[in-house]
C-alpha cells in the first residue's frame, strides 16, 4: 500500500471520529508502530530462505576438531506377537 494513501486514510478517519474514539485509534496505531519497531530491532536480518544472515558462515567448521563417531549397533526391540 502507498504510504501517502495510508497516511491520508488515517488522517481522514481521525477527522471523522469523535475525540475519544480518535484518541483510541491514535493510541492503537502508535502501539502497533512501537511493536513493529521492537520486532525489527530484536529480530536479526534474514536471507532469502529465512535464515539469519551469516549463520552458516559463523557455524561452518564448528565440529572440525571434534571426533564424531556413530554409536554401535543397538539390539533389536522385542515385541509381543499378535
Amino acid at each position: 500500500m502507498d504510504m501517502n494513501a495510508l497516511a491520508y486514510d488515517l488522517a481522514t478517519t481521525l477527522d471523522r471520529l469523535d475525540s475519544e474514539t480518535a484518541d483510541l485509534l491514535e493510541k492503537a496505531v502508535r502501539d502497533a508502530l512501537a511493536l513493529a519497531e521492537r520486532r525489527s530491532t530484536l529480530a536479526p536480518p534474514t536471507d532469502s530462505l529465512g535464515y539469519p544472515v551469516g549463520y552458516f558462515e559463523a557455524t561452518a567448521g564448528s565440529f572440525a576438531d571434534e571426533p564424531l563417531e556413530a554409536p554401535g549397533e543397538l539390539p533389536l526391540e522385542t515385541r509381543e506377537s499378535w
